[in-house]
């Protein structure tokens, strides 16, 4: 044993470089940065570290001493001419309790730059609205930047981004609580060949439309509009997620390539007009997600414009209501809509909020039979019994 032991008194130390940097990318950065006084193996081992992630909360909100880390982490490592495959900077949740935020905005363009010229190709920024940031105009036109998230709580991207955007390899756009007004956002999505996912999650659009020709995956999530109607244009889009308030006005023009759609939308009666060119859009869908306040007033407008409308290829359907209590669920409007979808092959029910032990999902199969766990509610329960009475009578 003790042979061993002097043979190998250091294991990981003895593993090759690639494996103890693939290791350190795993860590908090500043823990990657201690290491260099481990031995003289590891001295220069975190310079090389490909996946950099600088959030000021692991350094208690403390500004000055997160620039000074940030900076000479920076600078120590450009002379190692190591490319930066990930690079993330996390300022949120701070200005109110940071009396030094804005030197920390005024410092993120040299980081950013930094990021640019080391070949990054995974970039988040992260920063608290109102703050003086300044994003190079060398981000926009980054030739190995193949993601970008953008979390810039309640800024205007009009005053952000230059006369020229050319990303040729960037192919997810994760964009977040970021105002969008006349065409800067199809403007973006032009400088982007090649962009296949775009999330945008509670962004103010204030534009009459906008097309995004390449996406296959589009994420719309509680966007703030204005009170005219959206027209998007997608026709490449596979997967579709549209989550919407009530006060959201989107219309939906044609995609036949959908196959995945999740519809989450508070529609008021007075919308039932525009609201239903969604399924019209979603003709070839094969799997179909959609909240109780979505389908009962989208699926009565649908039915009555073209009662002969038919989902043909539809395979899956997922039915959430909202809140804990299924009886504002009509029954008839859900047995008409499902006559609809001859192909049908399974259509499950569960609320709108993630099931709990004491609130099971509950599957319906085509043909009758019934999956579920155990329930206190009698209504339903009832629900339940009607919906195989309704599933038998097909």
């Amino acid at each position: 044993m003790e042979r061993m032991e002097n043979e190998n008194p250091d294991r990981l130390s003895s593993l090759s470089d690639d494996l103890i940097v693939s290791i350190l990318s795993h860590l908090p950065i500043k823990e990657v940065a201690q290491t260099c006084i481990l031995s003289k193996r590891w001295r220069n081992l975190w310079a090389i570290v490909p996946s950099l992630c600088f959030d000021i909360h692991d350094w208690k909100v403390d500004c000055e001493k997160f620039n000074d880390f940030v900076g000479n982490f920076l600078l120590k490592r450009d002379g190692a001419c190591t490319d930066t495959h990930i690079f993330r900077i996390l300022c949120q949740d701070i200005m109110h309790i940071c009396d030094s935020f804005d030197a920390v905005c005024s410092e993120a363009n040299k980081w950013i730059t930094y990021a640019v010229k080391h070949n990054v190709k995974i970039l988040e920024l992260s920063f608290d609205g109102y703050c003086d940031l300044d994003i190079p105009d060398c981000l926009f036109t980054c030739k190995t930047l193949e993601a970008l998230k953008l979390d810039l709580y309640d800024s205007n991207f009009m005053e952000l981004i230059p006369s020229t955007i050319h990303l040729p390899r960037l192919r997810n756009l994760n964009l977040d609580q970021i105002n969008f007004c006349d065409d800067n956002l199809e403007k973006v999505i032009l400088g982007c060949p090649n962009l296949q996912d775009l999330s945008m999650e509670n962004c103010g659009l204030n534009m009459s439309k906008f097309s995004c020709h390449s996406v296959q995956r589009l994420r719309l999530v509680g966007p703030y509009t204005s009170n005219e109607t959206i027209s998007i244009s997608a026709p490449c889009v596979q997967i579709l997620v549209l989550k919407c308030h009530k006060d959201s006005r989107v219309i939906l023009k044609e995609m036949p390539k959908v196959t995945q759609a999740t519809l989450y939308i508070n529609s008021s009666k007075y919308e039932r007009e525009y609201n239903c060119h969604l399924f019209r859009s979603l003709s070839g869908v094969k799997s179909l997600d959609i909240s109780s306040l979505c389908w009962e007033e989208m699926l009565k407008g649908e039915m009555q414009k073209c009662p002969t409308f038919q989902f043909d290829s539809l395979k899956f359907l997922s039915l959430h209501w909202i809140g804990s209590d299924p009886s504002g669920c009509s029954l008839d409007t859900w047995s008409a809509f499902i006559k609809h979808c001859p192909n049908l092959e399974k259509h499950s029910l569960a609320p709108l909020e993630k099931p709990c032990e004491e609130f099971p999902f509950a599957t319906i199969i085509k043909g009758g039979s019934i999956l579920f766990g155990y329930y206190y509610y009698t209504k339903l329960y009832k629900l339940f019994n009607k919906l195989i009475f309704y599933s038998k009578g097909r």
